[in-house]
């Protein structure tokens, strides 16, 4: 049973144009700390044991203000044995996005014998995601330290595909080095592996890569982005709406910056007939855009966003189904561990399953996965597959589910046998996850299905490190290039790393 502590939550309006950041960092140590049964004084005794000194009301403070404090986030994550670096570059995504309060530069000095001890770990097939946030961080304090751009293109690349091949938090980890890579001298390099593994068709898994782009925003990003928003593969179509809605989240650019992308976002409905997740993409970038733009993009371009089942209420109430439905999620979930309720995580549950705006619930998802409900909640959805106020609600859940999972055996029939390709996607998430290899049927439906199903029963295959049938369909002279390519990919790389 964990000890008694208010629980803190955001209060803003679910619908505004705000997050309370502090708020939602703050949540993430309170919670991390009361599931471990830790009360204040306990934590500040074992931070003292480590050589911290934060004394109860200091924590207090820190957890209800949502400090962006290096020195508790970092020590949380070690007494609680968490992966190193966890729950500061989560901390440091949310504020990054959202544009609250950055952590500080690093002033302290860097020896060599630390920079050599970091890159050989990041250079090695042992570094951990740990690691890489360390080396990250060398790069941004003028530490005296650093590569020469064409070895640090060659880093740059393997961080790319050990985050590719990552799950919850060390993928966020990873996600997070790129960043801050991103925000120091080497943005360039950063740019230039993204757009060279992007014009690649045998790449796979660069989703993280090209949003990370955002957190250096530059002129050029815009009409690169923009014309990916054509581009054949639907994959890269996903990636590049996503990076443009974080740039328009950051509102650093200015509107001149940004009217070229218009007769981009014209030409790419052209072809999105007969492809539902390209078409809700672009539904989407349209719908983020300001007054000033979208009144300059044709009106067949911005339909009518309620094509599906939407919540018709924002409130946090029991007026709202589905609202009714993520609370009762918190909930459950919080009694099974023996915790009181959270608010908070109620809310980050409807965020992540049905807000519209695509930043503000990808970081809902990544939040989830950085909590300590994150495996529980994934349980609790896939054992409740009716509890859904509708289907619409069901996928989304589902995919949050597929995300946070943390490789607890789960049945999978159902999904890896339906006829909706969505649920086949997020059935082949969940199997990349375990150790069960795919039946022959699956994989040859997942073959035969369209480029997103194709591209997650590679990843699948992948992250099992199944190179028999990795190398099976490389050979494959009837499957189209980049199918084969992306085979090679995996074989290339191997399967998911544990850390």
């Amino acid at each position: 049973m964990s000890r008694s502590s208010q629980p803190v939550d955001d209060r803003t309006p679910i619908a505004g144009p705000r997050l309370d950041i502090g708020a939602r960092i703050g949540w993430l140590l309170r919670t991390h700390r009361t599931v471990a049964g830790l009360s204040l004084r306990e934590m500040s005794a074992a931070l003292r044991d480590r050589g911290v000194a934060l004394s109860p009301a200091s924590l207090s403070r820190i957890e209800n203000e949502g400090q962006l404090s290096a020195t508790a986030l970092d020590g949380y994550a070690t007494v609680l044995g968490l992966p190193a670096g966890s729950l500061r570059s989560q901390a440091e995504a949310l504020s990054e996005t959202f544009r609250h309060t950055l952590f500080p530069t690093p002033t302290e000095p860097v020896t060599l014998a630390q920079f050599s001890r970091t890159y050989q770990a990041v250079s090695s097939d042992v570094g951990t995601a740990g690691d890489w946030l360390e080396f990250a961080r060398m790069h941004l304090g003028g530490s005296g330290f650093g590569l020469p751009g064409r070895l640090m293109e060659r880093e740059i690349e393997r961080l790319a595909f050990e985050t590719a091949r990552s799950l919850t938090g060390p993928r966020l980890s990873r996600r997070m080095a790129v960043t801050l890579l991103r925000r120091g001298p080497y943005a360039g390099v950063v740019a230039d592996v993204a757009r060279r593994l992007v014009a690649d068709p045998s790449s796979q898994g660069h989703w993280d890569l090209m949003d990370t782009l955002s957190s250096s925003p530059t002129p050029d990003l815009i009409p690169w982005a923009g014309d990916l928003l054509s581009d054949p593969s639907t994959y890269n179509v996903l990636g590049a709406t996503f990076l443009l809605q974080t740039l328009l989240l950051k509102g650093v650019l200015t509107l001149e910056d940004w009217f070229p992308m218009v007769p981009r976002l014209a030409r790419a409905w052209e072809p999105v007939e007969g492809d539902p997740a390209r078409r809700a993409a672009l539904r989407e970038l349209c719908h983020a855009l300001p007054p000033q733009l979208r009144e300059r993009v044709p009106e067949v371009c911005c339909p009518d966003p309620a094509y599906a089942p939407a919540p018709r209420r924002w409130s946090r109430d029991r007026r709202n189904p589905h609202y009714v439905y993520a609370e009762s999620l918190a909930t459950d979930t919080c009694a099974r561990l023996g915790h009181a309720e959270e608010p908070l995580l109620a809310r980050l549950l409807f965020e992540s399953f049905f807000d519209p705006r695509g930043v503000r619930r990808a970081n809902a998802q990544m939040l989830l996965v950085a909590s300590p409900f994150s495996a529980h909640v994934a349980g609790l959805i896939l054992e409740r597959p009716d509890a859904a106020p509708d289907r619409t609600s069901w996928l989304e859940a589902l995919r949050l589910a597929a995300f946070c999972h943390a490789g607890d055996p789960v049945p999978l029939d159902r999904l890896l046998g339906s006829a909706d390709p969505v649920e086949v996607t997020h059935g082949l998430t969940l199997a990349s996850r375990l150790d069960r290899p795919l039946d022959p049927e699956v994989v040859a439906r997942g073959l035969a299905g369209d480029e997103l199903v194709v591209r997650r029963t590679l990843y699948c295959l992948g992250m099992q490190g199944d190179d028999r049938r990795l190398e099976e369909i490389e050979n494959d002279p009837t499957r189209a290039g980049w199918v084969r390519g992306g085979a090679r990919w995996w074989r290339d790389r191997g399967g998911r790393l544990p850390r």
